[in-house]
């Protein structure tokens, strides 16, 4: 295992990467952007607003990555945890089957998607632990997935739609935000093979990586019991 003394392993996300180096230098060409506008609005007006409005987005997008957990996953002898701005969701080792990479066909050509796949034997702790701001986001923020697999004709028309029919599992009754992600969950994994998807995004090392991490942790712990 990774070496750490209190058994946790932190997984820091790379859309964390460069926040404050955004901020600052939105601030300060806005800064200089307004200085100019005192002088050439009249001349420059059409390149002033321009340039004003790119350093905006710049200073959103630093906004934006500063608003991010700084820590993505916690891979715990128990559990593996999945943090987001919009909610987590946490799962034991003994609840997944196996890690993988995503591969597609885009336009004729086979590749491999920027996820990492996670396949489960049941969906009852994922369904409880899951926060409905976060199922509600993830599956917009899936969606690309879904599109290329509809492209592929692994999904059909049908099944693209949310799906806010209550969903039971094992006698509960889940509505919702929760229902909807778990139908949509369902869809993907007959294209894909996995219920849940982490974005290379939010990882700090890159997917093969990533993958050789999980599955000692995985096998380890299925093997040994807590590690």
């Amino acid at each position: 295992m990774d070496n750490t003394t209190d058994r946790v392993i932190t997984i820091h996300p790379n859309s964390k990467r460069h926040t404050h180096t955004f901020i600052w230098l939105g601030c300060i060409s806005l800064f200089i952007f307004w200085l100019l506008s005192l002088f050439l609005w009249q001349t420059f007006k059409i390149q002033l607003i321009f340039l004003i409005s790119a350093t905006l987005v710049l200073i959103l997008i630093g906004v934006l990555k500063y608003l991010e957990p700084g820590t993505s996953l916690f891979i715990t002898p128990k559990t593996i945890r999945y943090c987001h701005r919009h909610g987590q969701w946490a799962l034991p080792w003994q609840d997944i089957i196996r890690f993988g990479e995503l591969k597609a066909d885009v336009q004729g050509e086979h590749i491999q998607l920027p996820y990492v796949g996670i396949k489960l034997n049941n969906l009852d702790h994922i369904a409880k632990s899951i926060s409905p701001r976060l199922a509600n986001k993830l599956i917009h923020e899936q969606q690309e997935l879904l599109i290329l697999a509809i492209a592929n004709k692994e999904v059909d028309f049908e099944g693209s739609l949310i799906n806010f029919e209550p969903y039971t599992l094992n006698e509960v009754i889940y509505k919702g935000p929760i229902a909807a992600w778990l139908h949509r969950s369902e869809q993907l994994a007959k294209a894909y093979g996995y219920h849940l998807y982490l974005p290379e995004s939010s990882l700090d090392r890159n997917l093969n990586s990533f993958l050789k991490l999980l599955k000692k942790c995985h096998d380890y712990t299925i093997v040994n019991g807590p590690y």
